[in-house]
């Protein structure tokens, strides 16, 4: 019989999944031209980008699975608040992604509509899924059975998740100016500050709990 917590992240997969099939190319329907082909091929790289943000939720969420072992009701809590937000954040995503990768290829769909706002939205939505992730891996160190080493590899996973809520703050407060435009290039800071914050973590947890 499936334990609570298999039958939890069954349910977790599955909307992860919906919310990957949300970001079907076209639209949805079968192209009915060749230029209508081309334009959807076109939403390729905003596709491709969607795909890796709402993965990488997953695969997070798939590693702190693996250091909390079964959990409980907070645990519970914060995966379902997990999966309520990727289903809300599924759809400023899209829009953000096909806004982003018209802007940096000129190809695909686009987005007919101001950008500023729509990367306040997407930021908003960015920073409470990285929040709710960073407190999974709080969540984790509840976990008794974890090691000093995997007590390690959780607060720098957390550690890492606050870069990506600082970074979607941030965002936001550019998208909130008169250089809302460029709030997308402030996630481009990402693999340097996330890069600097795993060179200087202790993941061996040599020098204690912090």
């Amino acid at each position: 019989m499936a334990t609570a917590s298999g039958r939890l992240d069954n349910f977790t997969d599955a909307a992860f999944a919906f919310a990957v099939s949300l970001l079907i190319i076209g639209g949805g329907a079968a192209p009915a031209s060749t230029e209508a082909l081309f334009l959807a091929l076109g939403d390729l790289p905003a596709f491709a980008f969607g795909f890796a943000i709402i993965t990488m939720f997953w695969i997070a969420h798939v590693r702190w699975r693996s250091m909390r072992g079964d959990g409980d009701g907070s645990s519970m809590a914060l995966t379902l608040l997990l999966v309520f937000l990727i289903l809300i954040y599924v759809q400023p995503l899209r829009s953000m992604a096909a806004a982003t990768s018209h802007w940096f290829t000129g190809q695909g769909s686009g987005f007919n509509g101001a950008v500023a706002p729509l990367f306040t939205v997407y930021g908003i939505g960015f920073t409470l899924m990285g929040l709710t992730t960073a407190a999974l891996f709080a969540d984790a160190l509840r976990n008794p059975a974890l090691d000093a080493q995997g007590r390690a590899v959780a607060r720098g996973d957390r550690n890492i998740w606050l870069v990506h809520v600082a970074t979607g703050l941030l965002s936001v407060a550019v998208s909130l100016t008169r250089f809302g435009e460029m709030a997308a290039l402030v996630y481009a800071t990402l693999p340097l500050t996330i890069g600097l914050v795993a060179w200087r973590h202790d993941w061996t947890g040599g020098r204690g709990d912090g």
